[in-house]
């Protein structure tokens, strides 16, 4: 059975300045993870605009990531907010050869926690793949509650959660609740440092996109104790933390990496790209991690 662990970034799903996805794009952005330190990657998810995209496009960004691969783990999202399309989506991630997927707490409707707990439930037994749950509240308007892990416990082949909900309170819990064979994922990026220092599996994060090389020098330093050393990593950090929070999220993630020279393409409507002002400021702040010179 698959079990993430260490660094993934949350990467952008590339389209043309017309709004058409761009595969081209998406291609020379994954080989250029490639060639980084890294563990995986997280596509489609927050980062990635999977709520722009149709059932089609979706199905399209599923091959070409999985057909652009060589050592790096796919963890693909096949969230919906309903059961019947995010099972289909979930055994085509299968099928394609995808290492996992990822699903985001059901959204816009409020169901209960057994509610959510029976969604990625039947997800991993319909689809028969490993099923990461991806707790990310102030997008989807749903809380999945520590609690849950009562649940995932019984379905070996929900294998982890990526919990962005920000709070670390609920992050310790999912920890300390966490059991063999389940990975924690840190999925909020200002508590990578303190996720990993509480025991989690590694992160799922937009930064980790923009700067990997400091995220996987945190996840070894602290593998190697260094904790002196994983904080200044954690510090540099925040600084791609505050370039990635100008505008809205995640315009500046594309602009971040097409201002180091990577093919991230562009957003689609109604999102909008950032203003003149805007790109210098995230610039600053890119400098300030020495990123940008």
């Amino acid at each position: 059975m698959y079990h993430p662990g260490g660094v993934y970034p949350a990467i952008p799903v590339p389209f043309k300045k017309n709004g058409d996805l761009d595969g081209e794009s998406l291609i020379g952005l994954i080989q250029h993870f490639e060639d980084t330190d890294i563990n995986g990657i997280l596509i489609m998810g927050t980062s990635g605009e999977f709520a722009m995209m149709n059932d089609n496009e979706r199905r399209k960004v599923v091959d070409i990531a999985v057909g652009s691969v060589n050592r790096l783990e796919t963890i693909i999202n096949a969230g919906y907010a309903s059961t019947r399309e995010t099972v289909s989506l979930a055994k085509y991630i299968k099928d394609a050869g995808g290492d996992a997927a990822i699903v985001v707490a059901p959204y816009f409707y409020h169901p209960s926690q057994k509610g959510m707990a029976d969604h990625f439930v039947t997800v991993a037994e319909k689809a028969d793949i490993p099923v990461l749950a991806y707790n990310i509240p102030s997008f989807s308007g749903n809380t999945l509650s520590p609690d849950i892990m009562t649940d995932f416990a019984l379905e070996e082949r929900i294998v982890g959660i990526k919990d962005s909900g920000g709070d670390p309170a609920a992050l310790q819990e999912f920890i300390h609740r966490s059991y063999e064979g389940f990975s924690v994922m840190v999925g909020s990026d200002s508590l990578a440092c303190f996720g990993l220092c509480m025991g989690a599996a590694g992160m799922i994060i937009g930064s980790a996109a923009i700067a990997p090389w400091i995220c996987t020098e945190m996840y070894d330093a602290l593998r190697k104790t260094d904790f002196k050393r994983a904080l200044s990593m954690q510090l540099a950090l925040n600084h791609v933390i505050k370039a990635m929070s100008v505008g809205t999220f995640p315009v500046s993630i594309k602009y971040c990496l097409r201002a180091q020279g990577l093919p991230a393409g562009y957003v689609r409507k109604p999102l909008e790209e950032l203003s003149a002002a805007q790109k210098k400021e995230v610039e600053v702040h890119l400098k300030a991690a020495n990123i940008l010179k």
